[in-house]
């Protein structure tokens, strides 16, 4: 017998158009990507996209917020499964570094829409958003890290966030155009440096560590 057909509950119908658009993302890039094609994937209508997200644009800043935080959450697992304190800035670094080189996908896409955002005001605005709050997050993590980990800052949190923040996008750009040079080793000793450069070794403590979009 044919009856109703259930009604999509909305936390469904974004996380499907969430994951629609990460692959319509990934496949064709932001800038080609085009909304219609992404409802299509989801198995919804344009109508039912945007009466959940105001535009493109929007899908991406909660797509970059999704990927990042759970990114942060896998490698905080990560590294206290780990237990190395007396080599915990390496263990940070590699973690970048994997993060960088196994998800080439997503490291292309926030370069490009890194480049997108600096001449197009709707992207920078959300993109800008969503990094400041993902920037505060990390230094607000990083400052509870360092006091598990027994280790201080030699800058204030905010600025360490920063600077990783930057240094993971201009990394992720190096490795994109040369990866033969700029491999996975080569990432994970520029992290090292940086962080040893900027966190002094105080005492032994197991913890967690952060990761950054």
């Amino acid at each position: 017998m044919n009856g109703p057909v259930p009604r999509v509950r909305r936390d469904e119908v974004r996380r499907r158009l969430l994951d629609a658009a990460a692959e319509v993302f990934a496949r064709r890039g932001y800038a080609a990507a085009r909304l219609d094609e992404i409802a299509h994937a989801a198995g919804f209508t344009k109508g039912a996209l945007y009466s959940n997200f105001a535009g493109k644009h929007a899908l991406l800043a909660e797509l970059i917020e999704r990927h990042v935080r759970t990114q942060l959450a896998v490698s905080q697992v990560e590294i206290r499964a780990q237990d190395r304190p007396d080599r915990a800035l390496e263990d940070i670094a590699e973690v970048y570094a994997r993060g960088i080189v196994e998800q080439g996908t997503w490291t292309r896409l926030l370069v490009e829409i890194a480049q997108q955002a600096a001449h197009d005001p709707a992207v920078r605005e959300v993109y800008v958003e969503v990094r400041r709050a993902l920037r505060d997050e990390l230094a607000t993590t990083l400052a509870t890290a360092c006091d598990q980990l027994g280790v201080e800052l030699a800058v204030p949190a905010d600025q360490l966030a920063l600077t990783l923040q930057s240094l993971r996008l201009g990394l992720a750009l190096e490795y994109g155009t040369d990866p033969d040079q700029v491999d996975r080793s080569a990432v994970t000793a520029v992290f090292t440096a940086t962080l040893r450069g900027l966190i002094r070794q105080r005492g032994t403590a197991g913890a967690a560590a952060p990761s950054a979009g």
